[in-house]
């Protein structure tokens, strides 16, 4: 009998199952796009309706308090191990068995959500202090101001907390989906969740009028309602949404109540290190936040979060779609030792996060001064403060740029390391980087203020990317032959050609007000663009020609 190699193990798989991940793959890029784009139309409603104020620094802190109490309860460990043991679950036991080790994992989930969200609300002001325990104020007046912006946000928490428990329906129900091979659901329904922000957003700029401040939204509760129960209803119908796509994937969940059942034990175990990876990582940006605060400035923390948001969006668009789709392919060969699939998936996959993202990257970078003031222009306050804030948060913005790279990077190794179901692993590369970018914000923060912040974070994870891919390359060899990097080659040459066109648009179209600067930044994108496609179909295509005629 002639042994079976691993390649057989796709051609025995049917073309039209590759050829479905292939279409979902490109509606769930879609389907990321527009949610990154009606959340960038979130970001400007925000600036738009609460600007850069004491009020936008409150609501920003509360919103972003359970995104990360999310994260340390449920959402980091349910990234990391949910969707590999059930993908090995489901690729070695029988379905039945499968369904029913799923089900208790579930079903324990979901009671530490319910038990967190309580436990969040009742120390909803404790969390606020522990933000701004950095906070600084000089005089009675500005103590004054310094406590209402802690009760204000803190009432705004309260709102918020339910979001914990929503997240982590979300996360659970996307997981499940994933490991039936349907990624398309989850990119789309968080269009709906920004939609009803930025409706609650508008709705508040037209009650509150154009100058809301702390004081007029405390003698107003009923506008701090608003924006908060506003915003969790948006959360709310996102995890709503998703629970047609469940049905129709045939997921068998029941309830089951079994904290010892071995798959909640294993969760658990590896969970430990991951868990320990997420506090960490959850301490340095709390530490991050608290230093924003501290910074000075118009609204240290809204130009922080700002920034980060746009920084998000390519990562979320690409990285984030990339390893979506690629995170069940590594967890399925891994657990079948299919090490030659596993390390071109491996490679193909990395390879496709480095092509969009460098461009990205550096577009970002030279784009991040006039469309920083084109986007918050109108949401920023007239005068001195409000160029201040729109200078730190482009200067901010620029500094994120320079470590997009290294940031998808490293995540995308963070992945490969949880489909390896090496959470110990993963929590030691993750100290590079968060060690790294611990000390350096606490030194260049005083140095250059809330961009020093954002500059750390993009020195930290260079470092941890170079460190983290000589590694992996040790325990498994190359990743991927000459010929399979070979494209990179073309980007390189594309985002130089790119570059110089965007330089040159951006010096040859002056103005930096109203419809002078649109058409500056607009110019520069599609002129951009427009070079990038071409360069990178040229010289790819000279590549393929000379590769072809050294055969």
């Amino acid at each position: 009998m002639t042994p079976m190699r691993e390649e057989d193990g796709v051609r025995r798989g049917p073309a039209r199952a590759y050829q479905s991940l292939r279409v979902q793959t490109i509606w769930m890029g879609i389907g990321t796009a527009l949610s990154r784009l009606t959340g960038l139309l979130r970001i400007l409603a925000l600036a738009y309706a609460l600007g850069f104020t004491r009020l936008a620094d409150a609501y920003n802190l509360a919103n972003n308090a359970p995104n990360m109490l999310y994260d340390v309860v449920l959402g980091g460990v349910l990234s990391a191990t949910f969707i590999p043991i059930f993908v090995e679950r489901l690729a070695t036991r029988s379905e039945r068995q499968a369904w029913k080790a799923i089900s208790a994992v579930t079903t324990t989930a979901v009671l530490l959500l319910v038990v967190a969200t309580v436990a969040s609300w009742v120390m909803a002001p404790y969390i606020i202090d522990a933000f701004t325990i950095l906070g600084h104020a000089s005089g009675a007046r500005g103590q004054a101001h310094l406590e209402q912006e802690k009760e204000v946000a803190t009432t705004l928490l309260r709102w918020f907390v339910p979001q914990i428990a929503l997240y982590g329906l979300i996360g659970l129900t996307t997981a499940l989906l994933n490991v039936r091979n349907r990624f398309i659901a989850p990119m789309w329904t968080a269009i709906a969740n920004n939609a009803v922000c930025i409706l609650v957003l508008l709705w508040f700029r037209y009650v509150a009028g154009p100058q809301p401040s702390l004081e007029s939204v405390s003698l107003h509760q009923s506008q701090l309602i608003l924006l908060g129960l506003g915003t969790t209803c948006g959360v709310a119908l996102q995890a709503a949404l998703l629970l047609p796509s469940l049905k129709r994937a045939h997921v068998s969940l029941r309830w089951r109540f079994e904290p010892g059942h071995e798959a909640v034990r294993a969760i658990a175990r590896l969970g430990s290190w991951t868990l320990g990876f997420i506090l960490m990582s959850q301490f340095v940006q709390f530490v991050v936040l608290a230093l924003a605060v501290a910074a000075g400035g118009p609204a240290p923390v809204s130009s922080y979060t700002y920034a980060y948001a746009f920084l998000q969006m390519p990562f979320a668009i690409v990285a984030v779609s990339i390893m979506s789709a690629v995170t069940p392919d590594l967890a399925k060969h891994w657990a079948v030792q299919q090490m030659q699939l596993f390390r071109r998936r491996l490679a193909t996959g990395l390879r496709a996060v480095i092509a969009i993202i460098v461009p990205a990257s550096v577009g970002l970078l030279l784009l991040a001064h006039p469309a920083s003031r084109l986007f918050f222009s109108r949401g920023a306050a007239s005068g001195s403060s409000g160029e201040q804030a729109i200078t730190i948060t482009g200067s901010t913005l620029a500094m994120f740029a320079l470590g997009l790279p290294s940031y998808c990077v490293f995540q995308y190794e963070i992945r490969v390391l949880e489909a390896m179901q090496r959470a110990r692993t993963a929590f030691w590369f993750s100290m590079v980087p968060n060690g790294f970018n611990l000390v350096l914000a606490l030194i260049l923060v005083h140095l250059i203020g809330v961009p020093g912040l954002a500059l750390a974070l993009s020195i930290a994870y260079s470092i941890g990317a170079i460190w983290g891919l000589a590694v992996l390359r040790g325990w498994l060899g190359p990743l991927g032959s000459r010929r399979l990097w070979m494209p990179l080659r073309s980007m390189g040459v594309s985002t130089v050609a790119m570059a110089a066109v965007v330089v040159v648009i951006m010096a040859g179209i002056g103005g930096s007000h109203g419809i002078m600067l649109l058409l500056r930044v607009v110019s520069a994108v599609v002129g951009g663009s427009v070079t990038y496609l071409a360069v990178v179909n040229l010289v790819g295509s000279r590549l393929a020609r000379r590769a072809t005629s050294h055969r």
